[in-house]
């Protein structure tokens, strides 16, 4: 029966997850993959670390669509936790 929940696992929150892409043209940011020592993705932002040392943040905001049509991934049922609700989430299949 659906409402005989475990304390705390209720569901309280709906999530949905779509997918888009965001690339870095390395040669347009003039950067040579060789200098590289490491590198970062923080939502939009990619941080790198040459191997000089320094660090740069390349954002990257503009031109972000997402096509919820077709990008369509996941939904997820969470609880107040925000932990998954078991049984009740949905991945898309490829």
């Amino acid at each position: 029966m659906m409402s005989d929940w475990i304390e705390g696992t209720k569901p309280k929150y709906i999530e949905a997850r779509y997918s888009c892409y965001l690339n870095w043209d390395l040669e347009e940011l003039g950067i040579d993959w060789d200098e590289i020592e490491d590198w970062d993705l923080c939502r939009a932002d990619l941080k790198i670390t040459f191997k000089d040392g320094t660090e740069k943040v390349f954002e990257n905001w503009h031109g972000v669509d997402v096509d919820y049509k077709h990008n369509f991934e996941e939904v997820l049922i969470l609880d107040e936790d925000w932990s998954q609700v078991e049984g009740l989430n949905w991945l898309k299949n490829y």
